[in-house]
């Protein structure tokens, strides 16, 4: 086989990814291949793009990374201080309505 042959599949794919960073998309990892753009993750799976949640956005990051016990600390305090603000809004009437399952609802 010529070394100099292009061996890649999902040509389609690889154009879409070259007009997304094209368009201000950066690389925020390679395996697997995973995008930001406009705040939202896209990343590739099985020779497909998927968007994730934004609720998911903040998880990943936040759970493959090894954070020092202060930063980890400050984290978890911001998030309990954050969920406390949306349960108080939410108990007066001035949070959204629950109109599904939550995200993490897995059964039906």
């Amino acid at each position: 086989m010529d070394e100099s042959q292009d061996v890649r599949q999902f040509h389609a794919l690889r154009q879409h990814i070259d007009e997304l960073l094209a368009s201000g998309a950066v690389i925020t990892a390679r395996d697997p291949v995973t995008l930001l753009l406009d705040g939202q993750t896209l990343r590739v799976k099985q020779g497909m793009l998927i968007s994730h949640s934004g609720f998911l956005d903040l998880v990943e990051p936040a759970r493959d990374h090894e954070w020092p016990a202060a930063l980890r600390q400050m984290a978890i305090e911001l998030c309990v201080k954050h969920l406390d603000e949306a349960i108080k809004a939410f108990e007066a009437g001035e949070g959204p309505a629950l109109s599904g399952p939550s995200a993490n609802d897995s059964h039906h």
